[in-house]
């Protein structure tokens, strides 16, 4: 075959793969599964399985928010601060004699109302949402460490009803393997608000707007799509997802301290971007982000199981997202 033949074809295989932009999270993926499931002991058990997708169902509700944030053109560094006072506030409410479902309600708004906060903040200024949320990413951390009075906060009483529809063992499932796997219900609820939110990005006029959106506001705003009430109301579900996840992280657990979810608002936006998302905004999905935070998650159990230290997760995470980063802007280049 001639060379520009060659060149030609390859050319029309990267405009291809840059049709599906969760394409490299895809082949990521399965590169860590098979390296893990030679390389690590007990990485294919029904233990490590079911842990690893627990731990991803709690992270990747929040995932979710960032991601279409993230393709709405904007970023929001303070996921993890507000993670930390939907908990506090979870867990105060109900110390002080407020039933569970309203006390995750008065959480989950509260979580709604710091993300729409950012959003104001951001549409009324023109202040890049990154700054502005790095700004917010302190005072809500500030405001955690405030209601809980700088200690952690636990849920003294019997485990009500509502923590095992939010987070609890499926025990029919789990008894199914031996040893006893993890499965929990998060997983179930993961599954649902990806499905959902993947749904109303791909299949419905606000979808198309958080594209347009991300991708020209300007002309965007030309067409007459309401760009800032599109960025407010992104901005919106992120927080409400992440009090979410939040109160169901909450609901395994049973306490938390001030430091809860510091560092995941950095690990979001990577799962988005390995998954796909472009950091400029107007290109990802839903789905690509789901497998980019599931892939964080693999390849930190599957270090765990073969002993290595915490420190070579974020080097090699790192890597994986430089290399996203670097495969993706190849894929969408014009030429």
């Amino acid at each position: 075959m001639p060379l520009q033949s060659r060149i030609d074809a390859l050319t029309r295989i990267r405009h291809r793969l840059a049709e599906f932009p969760q394409a490299v999270a895809l082949v990521s993926f399965l590169a860590v599964f098979l390296f893990f499931s030679f390389a690590a002991d007990n990485f294919l058990t029904s233990v490590a399985i079911s842990n690893i997708l627990s731990f991803t169902s709690i992270l990747g509700i929040i995932v979710v928010g960032v991601a279409m944030l993230m393709i709405a053109g904007e970023f929001d560094l303070s996921v993890g601060s507000t993670f930390a006072v939907a908990s506090f506030v979870f867990a105060l409410t109900m110390n002080a004699g407020l039933p569970p479902f309203p006390a995750m309600v008065i959480a989950v708004l509260v979580s709604a109302l710091l993300g729409a906060v950012n959003g104001l903040v951001v549409i009324r200024t023109g202040i890049p949402s990154f700054i502005t949320t790095l700004g917010t990413m302190l005072a809500y951390r500030g405001i955690a460490r405030a209601i809980g009075g700088g200690d952690f906060a636990k849920y003294i009483k019997t485990k009500p009803v509502l923590f095992s529809i939010l987070n609890g063992p499926i025990e029919p499932l789990n008894r199914l393997f031996q040893p006893v796997a993890n499965f929990r219900v998060s997983i179930l609820w993961f599954i649902l608000i990806a499905g959902i939110m993947s749904y109303i990005l791909m299949q419905t006029q606000f979808g198309n707007w958080v594209f347009a959106t991300g991708g020209n506001p300007g002309a965007a705003l030309a067409q007459g799509v309401p760009v800032k009430r599109v960025k407010l109301i992104a901005f919106t579900l992120t927080g409400l997802l992440t009090g979410i996840a939040s109160v169901m992280q909450f609901a395994q657990r049973t306490s938390v301290d001030p430091l809860r979810g510091g560092g995941w608002e950095l690990i979001a936006v990577a799962a988005s971007v390995i998954g796909g998302v472009q950091l400029t905004g107007g290109v990802g999905t839903i789905f690509g982000a789901c497998v980019g935070i599931l892939l964080l998650q693999m390849l930190e159990q599957g270090l765990v199981l073969m002993g290595i230290s915490v420190q070579v997760f974020r080097a090699v995470a790192g890597l994986i997202l430089m290399l996203s980063v670097i495969l993706n802007t190849f894929l969408s280049r014009p030429t």
